[in-house]
């Protein structure tokens, strides 16, 4: 019978030493080779781009040019009897600025059937640094401080028939505390002004009787006083004279 022969204790513990190395170096050689993949770049997500000029621009509202009306002068057709100054009082106007806007030097002028042009807007007042022209055959007796008033007498219309006589006198100055003023007709007949304030502008005293208003003073005569020749004078409480004007005619 044949004898087996048993490996020895040195001869296992050799093999399985190299069994441990073996698998030692699989296993580093497998780590290796996986630490040295890289990993896949992530996808780039495209971000929006917004113009931010673009929007600020659109966001802001564009001008539209606008085109000005055509303008079409107002005017006023002259009635029978109607005065300058009723007729600026009728338009709410003032006026100088009706006499500058016509070419007009004389408020005794008009004539029935004229067309006058009715000025509007800024053209309505009168420019502050101009005073409306004299009548040749009137005289004012000059003030030399801005603010006191002015008041002349610029001119007779209806001389001699009552229902129309009217004398208009005209403040370029401060305002005017007329009370106790007397306007002389040469010949003993005197008007004695009622309390009354006379502003920058025009006031009218009618011969004939009426009721007085703050543009329209009337006498209460029955019969006309302004005849053509006559020299009317305008003087204030004081007895000083500010005004003269002689009646054309006679």
């Amino acid at each position: 019978m044949g004898s087996v022969r048993r490996a020895n204790l040195n001869q296992f513990l050799g093999y399985l030493l190299l069994n441990v190395i073996v698998s030692a170096l699989t296993v580093t050689i497998v780590l290796l080779i996986w630490d040295s993949r890289e990993p896949p770049a992530p996808e780039a997500t495209p971000t929006a781009t917004t113009d931010l000029e673009a929007v600020v621009a659109s966001a802001i509202p564009t001008d539209t040019p606008t085109i000005p009306p055509s303008v079409t002068p107002a005017t006023y057709t002259v009635q029978p009897g109607d005065t300058l100054m009723d007729i600026a009082t009728l338009l709410g106007i003032d006026m100088q600025a009706l006499m500058a806007a016509n070419g007009l030097t004389d408020p005794d002028t008009l004539s029935t059937g004229q067309v006058l042009i009715v000025p509007v807007g800024d053209a309505a007042t009168p420019p502050p640094a101009t005073r409306a022209p004299q009548a040749a055959s009137s005289t004012v007796t000059p003030n030399p401080e801005a603010q006191a008033p002015h008041v002349e007498i610029r001119g007779v219309s209806g001389a001699g028939v009552l229902e129309s006589e009217t004398v208009l006198l005209l403040n370029t100055g401060g305002d005017a505390y007329m009370a106790g003023w007397l306007l002389d007709d040469g010949q003993g007949r005197r008007y004695t002004f009622p309390i009354f304030t006379l502003h920058n502008g025009a006031v009218s005293l009618h011969t004939r009787a009426g009721t007085d208003t703050v543009i329209d003073l009337y006498w209460g005569l029955d019969e006309a006083v302004w005849l053509p020749g006559r020299v009317i004078t305008l003087r204030d409480s004081s007895g000083q004279t500010h005004s003269t004007f002689t009646i054309p005619g006679g």
